[in-house]
């Protein structure tokens, strides 16, 4: 197997989900029912974004160890599993079928049992010893399998009377699992999509100790009710966010220009991380930890960490990635697209002042502002997944990752 197998059949199955998120949530907004938005958010989350995560981390690794990709079985049972688990656990949460739950969770761990193998497999295999290669993505792990605990509890229906179990599960989920390995990657990732080096190597460590912290200061202060380790944990993240972003930002003004258009809209992304923290760390502060999750500042967090932060980076990364696998599975014939600076830098303003403006407008209560917000946001999108789903289509058909 070659790296890009692993990538492209990853990203073909989270695709896959992401598109059928998209469908449910317009059949939610024309014709609303019950489980609708829960179905879309884990079709999108647990389908979608988390199979990306895992195909692009078994990615880097072996980038970064100078290895070769994992047993081709260990990459089957990881793609088999994740896959039949997310889609039995959408059927039997809306059905409260215990014994389906169950499974479905099992079936997720088994996923991630494979996924922590092909990673020892590979700094087995490695002649290079390097910590930061798998350092952010098990800890990631860690948290996920923690993460399905809490899911699993909530979706049976436990009762809990002290703590708040689906804020812990959130935590473990959003900033541990997909916060961590992005925040992680992106410390390799960005440098090679701006063609520079990381300025300050050592913040890496500082924004490591502070994000996974933070991560497990606010899970245990959610889950157990404990509010002043909750407020640590969001000034953790904090703090992880700003050394992500100042190697960031050093990265943008050492690049040449022109930016290509991944570049553009992974570092647009970045911002909106530690501007949605720091809403969610002030709501913390003034009206207590929970607020920031469930109190009227909830909608602009989301709008600021998902739309614009996960968003953005998802996209981005997506872009670049998929047009390697292009490259690559087509004998290095193809070329990466060419930056066109003025459609590029108008796709990432509109993405950011859409992202902005919105989360601007929840904020403030301006509800005339949210329409054309809204509209350029998508539109935004639309450019940007319509992308996505042209290279998705070119791996398809002329790149067919072999598994």
């Amino acid at each position: 197997m070659r790296p890009t197998d692993v990538v492209g059949a990853f990203f073909i199955c989270g695709i896959g989900f992401l598109l059928a998120a998209a469908a449910v949530g317009i059949a939610q907004w024309i014709a609303p029912w019950p489980w609708g938005h829960w179905l879309a958010l884990h079709l999108a989350f647990v389908g979608g974004v988390s199979q990306l995560v895992l195909g692009a981390t078994q990615f880097f690794a072996g980038a970064f160890l100078a290895t070769d990709p994992p047993p081709r079985v260990l990459i089957r049972a990881q793609i088999l599993y994740w896959n039949a688990g997310a889609i039995l656990l959408a059927v039997a949460v809306p059905e409260r079928a215990d014994t389906l739950i169950w499974l479905a969770v099992g079936l997720l761990a088994g996923g991630l049992v494979a996924w922590a193998a092909a990673i020892v497999a590979m700094r087995r295999s490695s002649l290079r010893r390097s910590p930061w290669a798998t350092r952010w993505y098990v800890s990631g792990a860690c948290f996920l399998g923690l993460g399905m605990v809490a899911g699993s509890l909530l979706a049976r229906g436990v009762p809990r009377s002290h703590g708040d179990l689906l804020g812990a599960h959130m935590t473990l989920n959003l900033a541990g699992w997909f916060g961590a390995s992005i925040v992680g990657t992106l410390h390799t990732f960005f440098p090679s999509l701006t063609q520079t080096q990381l300025r300050f190597p050592r913040l890496q460590k500082v924004a490591f100790i502070a994000w996974i912290g933070g991560v497990a200061a606010l899970a245990a202060g959610y889950g157990w009710a404990l509010e002043p380790l909750a407020l640590v944990g969001w000034l953790g993240l904090c703090a992880g966010a700003v050394a992500l972003l100042a190697n960031v930002v050093a990265s943008l003004r050492d690049a040449a220009r022109p930016l290509s258009l991944p570049a553009r809209i992974v570092g647009a992304g970045q911002p909106f991380l530690l501007a949605g923290l720091l809403v969610a760390t002030v709501s913390a502060i003034e009206d207590g930890p929970l607020n920031a999750l469930t109190g009227s500042t909830r909608t602009t967090v989301g709008t600021l960490l998902v739309s614009g932060w996960i968003g953005l980076t998802v996209l981005g990364s997506l872009t670049h990635l998929l047009a390697v696998v292009v490259r690559v599975r087509g004998g290095f014939a193809a070329r990466m697209p060419a930056a066109r600076p003025r459609l590029d830098g108008f796709i990432a303003a509109l993405a950011v002042v859409g992202i902005a403006a919105l989360a601007l407008s929840q904020s403030l209560g301006l509800d005339g502002l949210r329409s054309p917000t809204v509209a350029a946001l998508l539109a935004a999108y639309a450019m940007l997944a319509g992308r996505v789903a042209v290279l998705a289509a070119r791996v398809l058909l002329r790149a067919r990752p072999s598994l």
